[in-house]
């Protein structure tokens, strides 16, 4: 008994984790677009640039989060969304700190180091989303 709530534990977290993969590729796909037009496109700072794209990305990411990868779109939203706002302020001073400490510190391109922040933004995003703002067992 106690191997098989393993196995469909590990399950269930596998099939979410690979959900919340696929949101997170197209959630970067929409992020370094966004990011490009502003920076590159129309010559923005890249600080506001990582910020703007950020916002609009992050709005798609939390909606195809709650409706696909975690099915929690019978939870209250006002709370999720609360909640998600938290875990955005953690993960955008994560995204800032390590895309800063790569531009300024090591002069490298400001995509480099939003590739870089994903990597961390990955990891503590999956645990809040999923233990926190959608409470998914």
């Amino acid at each position: 008994m106690g191997n098989l709530f393993f196995e469909s534990a590990f399950t269930s977290h596998l099939k979410a984790f690979a959900r919340f993969g696929a949101v997170g590729a197209m959630t970067a796909a929409i992020y370094f677009f966004v990011m490009w037009i502003a920076n590159s496109g129309l010559g923005i700072n890249y600080i506001l640039a990582v910020t703007f794209a950020y916002i609009i990305s992050t709005t798609f990411h939390f909606m195809a989060n709650r409706h696909f990868t975690f099915a929690a779109a019978t939870g209250h939203q006002g709370y999720q969304l609360v909640r998600y706002l938290v875990l955005w302020l953690i993960n955008y001073v994560i995204t800032i700190g390590v895309v800063t400490l790569c531009v300024e510190k090591f002069l490298w391109s400001p995509y480099l180091g939003v590739c870089i922040s994903v990597v961390f933004t990955m990891c503590t995003g999956y645990a809040l989303a999923r233990y926190w703002v959608f409470k998914v067992n």
